[in-house]
């Protein structure tokens, strides 16, 4: 065999040897610590997976028949172009009355909260927020919108939901999601500001869409010309408690769960205030409105933290059935 021929031959042989090596698989690395364990979450609350799967709905809301408790809110609908509040703002325990831009402090109706309801049937805990008008630029009620659960009426809330408008008339899931506090850090060290708070509020995420344990497990839909939001969520979120509290919330813009409560991340002075005083006009914390918290199954006393003075008659002008006029 000639020299040439030999080289040739070499060549293939080193070829072949690279080609089937490179299809050989590689072994990963073992891992030198066991993986953290995931935290184990409440009953009917779990951490959605990151799959992309087809939703298959069992259940969907309706209306609620049988009211819960409803309250009225601090208004700004009459006496916006003051760019002041009078009443309804206090810093310290974590109660907003915002429904204004910061600095300049232009009105936002879509996020000024009139009044709530609450209704329920069989299945689902129905959620009103009636709001003093629509957005006027876009004609929506394009805010956010939710409310928070203090589900062992101790100041401290534990549940976050939320539903990002604009909604449909027609029951949707888009923009709902559902969060925790699973470590019981939110407020800090009490319902006061904590200047050296550290916590993570709602860290977990537990709904978000229709991804879920329970893909059915929270709804929302709004009608921007009565002004009014409803979100549904099944009574399995709530189900180990027999009563609690609860206070809605709407904001002009993006909200980060893990920042609650804002009294505990945020300094009043770059807070600002809605009220003429020495931290007006409003700054970092803007086109923001929550309320007093409401009892649910039960009757309060009026010493509840937060609480609020609660009607015993739906006087929000909601259908008497659903609490929603579609």
């Amino acid at each position: 065999m000639s020299r040439t021929n030999v080289k040739l031959l070499f060549s293939l042989a080193v070829i072949v040897v690279l080609t089937v090596g490179c299809g050989l698989p590689t072994r990963a690395p073992e891992p030198t610590q066991p993986p953290a364990a995931a935290p184990t979450l409440p009953e009917a609350l779990s951490t959605p997976t990151s799959e992309a799967t087809q939703v298959v709905h069992v259940m969907k809301p309706t209306a609620g028949g049988t009211a819960v408790a409803n309250a009225h809110d601090n208004e700004e609908c009459t006496n916006s172009d003051q760019k002041n509040v009078q009443a309804g703002d206090e810093f310290r325990i974590n109660r907003f009355e915002r429904p204004f831009t910061a600095n300049d402090m232009e009105y936002l109706p879509q996020v000024d909260i009139v009044g709530m309801s609450m209704t329920k049937d069989a299945d689902w805990y129905y959620l009103q927020i009636k709001l003093c008008g629509k957005n006027p630029t876009t004609g929506e009620l394009d805010g956010i919108y939710g409310a928070e659960f203090d589900l062992d009426i101790k100041g401290k809330t534990q549940v976050l939901v939320l539903a990002q408008g604009p909604l449909p008339k027609e029951w949707t899931q888009t923009g709902v999601t559902v969060y925790a506090d699973l470590n019981g850090d939110i407020g800090g060290a009490s319902s006061r500001p904590d200047d050296i708070y550290t916590g993570n509020g709602y860290e977990t995420k537990v709904f978000d869409a229709g991804t879920g344990e329970d893909p059915d497990l929270a709804w929302a839909h709004a009608n921007p010309d009565s002004g009014i939001v409803e979100i549904a969520f099944k009574q399995s979120v709530l189900k180990d408690y027999q009563k609690w509290m609860w206070n809605p919330l709407a904001s002009a813009y993006p909200l980060d769960p893990t920042k609650f409560y804002f009294n505990d991340t945020i300094s009043e002075e770059r807070a600002g205030s809605p009220t003429k005083g020495e931290f007006y006009p409003l700054k970092e914390l803007a086109g923001f409105d929550n309320t007093c918290r409401v009892p649910a199954n039960f009757d309060a006393k009026g010493n509840e933290p937060m609480g609020c003075q609660v009607s015993t008659q739906t006087d929000l002008n909601f259908d008497k059935g659903g609490g929603y006029p579609g």
